[in-house]
């Protein structure tokens, strides 16, 4: 037994910065220790060595603590159990920064076989190793695991297939593990509200400001909810619906982060607005982030939707801030003018002196009450055209406000001018 060292009742047992290759045995194909002192294989290279029955590399029996630190141990392998170590009733075992790659097992732990010996394993990797119940590692007692914050392992039992330390298993996507010495794929619990948790995660990741999450278990960004167009969020992590937008202000787009302030022009009248709406005619805003519009005032008016001023009424009409004309621009009407800009009352509109008439709507000056021609008569102002004389009369002047009776021993057809 022991293929370079058969230890029992013994002292400690050391290989340093040691190549071992090829060795034999019928158990123990490097070290066979019976209640002796401590086994340490570091900072050597072990490779091809094999046992009959067990413990490929080391058998250790009622034996002190076993360490394998800073080596590599390859294509080992037991006729049995523990293609690298076998260990019953053992003070411990410890495993750090150790590549384990292609040993085997005829029956169970192609790496490890662990009888009543606690253990502690730290960055190691377990690769390509067989055996013939899949067992990589078999063990009755705590492993003590140096797991990355974020993962986990069980602590005792069959571990099968290729793993590593720190990496151990990952929490999976939903799931969080911020302490170590988790054993069970729940890790922490679900991801928190507000956040998501990629797999692997240790510490759950807020969404992102805009999004919203309001459920445990998000698995990813993409599970985070956009804010709905008319809301914002500000705020990363959050897991109650987002805000929204106040009145005078709007979203027009998913996962808002602020809202925009309505433009002058226009104006947004409710909370939530998704989309600014334009000034009426008849309406201004001069002021961004604007819940509503405001009536020109008399004497301005605005033709077109969405400004942000009103005109000053011109000449020739008026402009009156009501309901039924928007503060619209009204034109005086036939035979009539206004002379002044800004009137804001029908009154500004002149009528024409009697004896002369205008057809002409929103007409500016005086200058177009032209005077009645002969044949007719302006008896009133404001006419839009003068009235012929009728039948029995006549009218030879221009400009009359009436007109002459027909003279005896004659007759005047309707509008004669003689």
């Amino acid at each position: 037994d022991g293929g370079v060292v058969f230890a029992r009742g013994s002292g400690a047992v050391s290989i340093i910065g040691s190549t071992v290759s090829g060795c034999s045995a019928a158990g123990g194909g490097v070290v066979r220790a019976y209640d002796s002192g401590a086994v340490s294989i570091i900072n050597s290279d072990v490779s091809g060595c094999s046992a009959g029955t067990d413990g490929g590399v080391v058998f250790a029996l009622d034996n002190g603590a076993v360490s394998i630190i800073g080596s590599a141990v390859t294509s080992c392998s037991a006729g049995s159990s523990g293609g690298v170590v076998y260990a019953f009733y053992s003070e411990s075992l410890s495993i750090a920064g150790v590549d384990f790659i292609d040993n085997g097992a005829g029956r169970s732990g192609s790496v490890l076989y662990l009888s009543s010996t606690p253990s502690s394993i730290s960055d190691a990797s377990f690769t390509g190793n067989t055996a013939g119940d899949d067992k990589t590692i078999q063990t009755d007692k705590p492993i003590d695991w140096d797991c990355r914050l974020g993962s986990w392992m069980p602590t005792e039992g069959a571990f099968k297939g290729d793993f590593s330390v720190p990496e151990c298993n990952l929490c999976p996507a939903g799931y969080y593990g911020n302490r170590s010495g988790l054993t069970n794929s729940s890790c922490d619990g679900a991801c928190k509200r507000g956040h998501f948790c990629p797999k692997g995660t240790a510490e759950p990741l807020p969404c992102a400001p805009g999004f919203y999450m309001p459920v445990i278990g998000a698995a990813s960004a993409e599970s985070c909810l956009p804010c709905s167009p008319g809301t914002s969020q500000s705020t990363a992590g959050t897991d109650r619906p987002c805000d929204e937008c106040p009145p005078g202000t709007f979203a027009d787009q998913l996962n808002a982060t602020s809202c925009t302030d309505c433009p002058a022009g226009r104006f947004c009248p409710n909370a939530g607005t998704i989309q600014p709406l334009d000034c009426a005619a008849g309406e201004y805003q001069n002021l961004t982030g604007q819940a509503a519009c405001m009536q020109c005032p008399a004497g301005e008016f605005q033709a077109e939707r969405g400004q942000t001023a009103c005109d000053t009424c011109l000449a020739g009409g008026y402009c009156k801030a009501t309901d039924d004309c928007g503060g619209g621009f009204t034109p005086c009407p036939a035979g009539r003018y206004n002379e002044k800009m800004g009137s804001s009352s029908p009154d500004a509109c002149q009528k024409c002196p009697p004896g002369t008439s205008s057809p002409i709507t929103g007409a500016v000056s005086s200058e177009t009450c032209a005077r009645c021609r002969a044949g007719t008569f302006g008896g009133e102002p404001g006419l839009s055209e003068c009235t012929d004389c009728p039948p029995g009369s006549y009218q030879n002047d221009t400009g009359a406000t009436s007109c002459r009776d027909c003279e005896k021993g004659r007759y005047c057809a309707k509008g004669a001018s003689a």
